[in-house]
Parts: structure tokens; sequence; C-alpha cells
């Protein structure tokens, strides 16, 4: 109930494309990445908010499944944060494409997950990453956000 209403809260919301980086990995990064109410990093992350993204890309190569991670980042210290466990199947969330995935499928994934911090006031790097069978990174990238309290 609570998720259907902050949802419903965000649709009003405009829908822009973030600049993003790229990982250390060197695995390619998204042709787009929309995240409601931000236009430029870094996004401003409410605790107990939610994010809400779409991103778009051609599969460099086929895989039957998509693992997601999402990791957080001050400066090169990762802090522990795992996506719920429904969330990392990243196949239950494509708007375009499906699993098994071809290469040079188009694919839209969108997530919309939980805000949970243990902190507040500063800003992080935020990586998504989706794997492929192998765990070997379909896409991947970074950008920032700024946490605030709620």
């Amino acid at each position: 109930m609570v998720k259907s209403m902050l949802v419903a809260l965000f649709l009003p919301a405009l829908v822009y494309g973030v600049a993003v980086r790229p990982c250390p990995n060197g695995a390619p990064v998204p042709q787009e990445v929309r995240v409601v109410g931000c236009t430029v990093e870094p996004c401003i992350v409410q605790i107990g908010g939610v994010v809400d993204m779409d991103l778009d890309f051609i599969a460099p190569r086929a895989s039957n499944t998509m693992r997601a991670t999402l990791d957080i980042f001050l400066g090169d210290f990762r802090v522990p944060y795992d996506l719920p466990v429904a969330q990392q199947n990243a196949c239950n969330f494509l708007e375009a494409g499906s699993c098994p995935v071809a290469q040079g499928e188009f694919i839209n994934y969108h997530l919309s997950t939980p805000a949970v911090a243990p902190f507040a006031g500063i800003t992080v790097d935020l990586q998504l990453q989706l794997s492929d069978d192998n765990g070997q990174p379909l896409i991947c990238y970074r950008s920032s956000a700024t946490i605030i309290a709620a």
C-alpha cells in the first residue's frame, strides 16, 4: 500500500536523462539513464523515499539471466548495501526486452527501490550493474547522489 502511494506520488514528476560515468571495471554504460525528479548530478535521495529510474541499453552478448547489483561508495569505501532479493533478478523488471537476452537486443530496465541509508547530509556514488549468467557485467554505471534526511 505504501509503495503504491509512493509510486502515485512520483508519477506526475518529470523524468530526465542523467549523465552517468563508467564504472572502474570498464563495462559498457547504458545508452540512457532516466531518474524521476533528477536532471543533473548529484540526484537528491531522501532516506525513506524511493529511487525510481529506467535505463536503456543494447545487450553486448546473450545471457539466460541478468542479476542487478546496486553499490554505494563513499570515496573508495564500499558501504554495505544489497538490493532486496526480489529485485536482484533483473529479468523481472524489464519494460522492453526479455530473458533470455539475445545479443544486440534493446533492453529497458526499471528499478524502483526504497532509499535506505544509515547516514544523511553526504554525497555518495551509486553504482548499478547488470551482470550475465557468468557474473560478467552487461552494463555498469556510476552516478552521484546526495542523501538527505526524511
